[in-house]
């Protein structure tokens, strides 16, 4: 079975091209079991633009990100914890594997990620399509943790490694035959 790599990044904006990657929480999944170790870590991105936007979102000083290690080194000791051909997974996939593949394009890194990503999201929405959950519950990240009752106290939204908690605790709910249908 493929090993899932749940990721979760924070950025200095939204455009892969101008912002780059400041923190990386990962939960690795491997034949269907949570592996011991997570992965967490603030990067130094470099001379990337910086948006007062994502700053307020994240709450990261910008002297943690200055003290912060390389990306690219950061990125490096990510890639030893992946298997070949494992399956990026999250919530809002597509937004972290476009920084995480730009990252490591950038960084003359081969990606060794399988072409199919694995969106946690997608299965509240069908949820939300099939009447499981309410039609006008926004499906923030936030918002379905919550409407499941899954934050645990002094747990901070827009952090990597917390989102990325809720992330895998909403895919593990998900799984359950009573979960989220009626």
């Amino acid at each position: 079975m493929a090993q899932l790599v749940f990721v979760d990044l924070e950025t200095t904006g939204l455009d892969v091209d101008r912002h780059g990657i400041i923190e990386i929480g990962c939960i690795f999944e491997t034949d269907g079991q949570r592996e011991a170790e997570d992965f967490h870590s603030l990067a130094n991105p470099g001379e990337v633009e910086k948006s007062a936007e994502a700053a307020e979102v994240h709450k990261i000083p910008p002297a943690s990100i200055a003290a912060a290690p390389p990306l690219e080194e950061v990125l490096r000791q990510f890639d030893k914890r992946c298997q070949d051909e494992a399956i990026i997974s999250g919530w809002n996939t597509k937004f972290d594997e476009a920084f995480l593949y730009r990252a490591y394009q950038r960084h003359g890194i081969p990606w060794r990620f399988d072409y199919h990503i694995f969106d946690v999201w997608s299965l509240y929405k069908r949820f939300q399509l099939l009447g499981a959950l309410p039609a006008d519950l926004h499906l923030g990240l936030g918002t379905v943790a919550e409407h499941y009752k899954l934050i645990r106290e002094g747990e901070d939204q827009h952090r990597a490694l917390t989102d990325i908690e809720w992330t895998w605790r909403l895919h593990r709910l998900a799984l359950k035959p009573q979960a989220a249908l009626p």
